[in-house]
């Protein structure tokens, strides 16, 4: 791969609708690959920027300006490689992303942004160690039988969900079932809150913070089509694990 190649790859971010604003290849000089992203591109773009650069390797920064800035490694990894994994990610999740794009496009706006609850003071100022994964096998009995599958996997994956409800009349025959949702620790490790709007994002469902301001909670409007839903979610937490693999074995303690 020649740096003519890894420019062109970069100006063809803006198919994904994304607005470069600037770059720094490194690759013949001492300086550290950098590439911006204006936070204007498309509403959520944040959580999507951070997951990116977590699967690659880079590190990510929300800018006084509010755009991102993704940092490529510092040492004396191979800038190529470095560049080529990262786009590759870009490629990868931002072709995840389709459907939700062509949301935003048809008005579908979120009403949870993670960016703006990441940068208030109450998430700023708690401080603790991650939480320990417990087994899934000690809550499934808690679980909607339709779903248990799903909840395993997901808890496999190293999603750690605390609360579900598949929204299945089948499962609730005596009375209304609650619309589906799940909620997810955000504190399993650092920044899993990004990579769970990002999952949200690829799979259909709206992703809010929980009535404490953490906890990831991701919900449906209504019950039609919750069992596609569901299989969505988990494949798409198939994707995102294989690319946070190395991100995630820094921090996670599962059983």
């Amino acid at each position: 791969m020649s740096s003519d190649m890894i420019v062109g790859w970069i100006n063809a971010l803006s198919k994904h609708g994304l607005f470069v604003k600037s770059y720094i290849l490194g690759i013949d000089s001492d300086d550290r690959p950098q590439i911006e992203i204006d936070h204007t591109s498309y509403p959520g773009v944040e959580a999507h920027l951070f997951t990116i650069a977590d699967a690659s390797s880079w590190q990510p920064e929300l800018l006084s300006s509010a755009d991102v800035s993704l940092y490529g490694p510092s040492d004396d990894t191979d800038k190529y490689q470095s560049w080529s994994k990262i786009l590759t990610n870009f490629d990868d999740i931002m072709n995840s992303l389709e459907r939700y794009k062509q949301g935003l496009i048809h008005g579908i706006i979120p009403t949870s942004h993670w960016v703006y609850h990441e940068t208030r003071w109450y998430r700023q100022n708690w401080e603790g160690p991650p939480h320990e994964a417990i087994p899934v096998e000690s809550i499934l009995h808690l679980v909607d039988e339709s779903i248990k599958p799903h909840i395993k996997e997901l808890n496999e994956l190293g999603f750690q969900t605390t609360q579900s409800c598949s929204g299945l009349v089948k499962d609730h025959p005596d009375r209304d079932a609650y619309h589906p949702y799940v909620m997810f620790d955000e504190r399993i490790y650092p920044r899993s809150s990004a990579h769970l709007f990002t999952l949200a994002d690829m799979s259909g469902w709206i992703p809010s913070y929980g009535p404490h301001n953490f906890d990831i909670e991701l919900r449906l409007p209504s019950d039609a089509g919750a069992e596609r839903f569901w299989d969505n979610l988990v494949k798409s937490a198939r994707i995102l694990t294989s690319l946070l693999e190395d991100y995630r074995s820094r921090y996670t303690r599962f059983p």
